[in-house]
């Protein structure tokens, strides 16, 4: 039996989780492309994403996952239709420690919901574990989430919690793929 490959991408804002998704959920080592910060871009964080980060996951022997990482920030936005490109799917994540990350996605999600409309995704709220966590409904709220696109509960460092993420990614993969196999024929 062939094996089917699906390429994934992992969106998001800058420090959302994405590096921190692929790297837990990889069956390979992880390829990154991160580098460190500036004094002045210090923010917590040591480093970001310039390129993507590339990992892998055998679902089953005829089934393989490819996840691509898009760089969070604006200035690399011109990656983010290069790396989509020919995409299956695509997992949005948001920091969701406080009302102020969440806003910070709304831009990108736009972009990725404006150039790939018909390409099935899930919001992925990261962070869920911190006690201030923004609730479900509220990020669904600021970010205009269509009614039909599940938003989900991660924390990126928990292997269970990613996989159950990435699991309802490939359901609503699976199910597009039968709606539109069911109206062309």
């Amino acid at each position: 039996m062939p094996t089917k490959i699906l390429k994934i991408v992992i969106a998001g804002p800058y420090g959302a989780g994405k590096t921190t998704f692929v790297k837990t959920i990889s069956e390979v080592l992880p390829i990154e492309t991160d580098v460190p910060l500036t004094k002045n871009e210090l923010d917590g964080k040591r480093s970001t994403t310039v390129a993507f980060d590339y990992g892998r996951m055998k679902i089953r022997e005829d089934l393989v996952v490819h996840l691509f990482g898009v760089p969070g920030q604006e200035r690399f936005s011109f990656m983010w239709k290069i790396i989509a490109r020919g995409m299956h799917g695509y997992l949005f994540i948001v920091d969701s420690s406080s009302e102020e990350r969440v806003k910070e996605a709304m831009n990108m999600y736009s972009f990725f919901r404006d150039n790939f409309p018909d390409t099935p995704h899930i919001i992925a709220a990261n962070k869920q574990d911190l006690p201030n966590a923004v609730d479900i409904p509220i990020i669904k709220s600021i970010l205009k989430v269509p009614y039909e696109v599940k938003v989900m509960p991660l924390i990126a460092t928990n292997r269970r919690s990613a996989l159950l993420v990435l699991v309802a990614l490939l359901e609503e993969i699976r199910n597009t793929l039968l709606e539109t196999i069911k109206y062309t024929r």
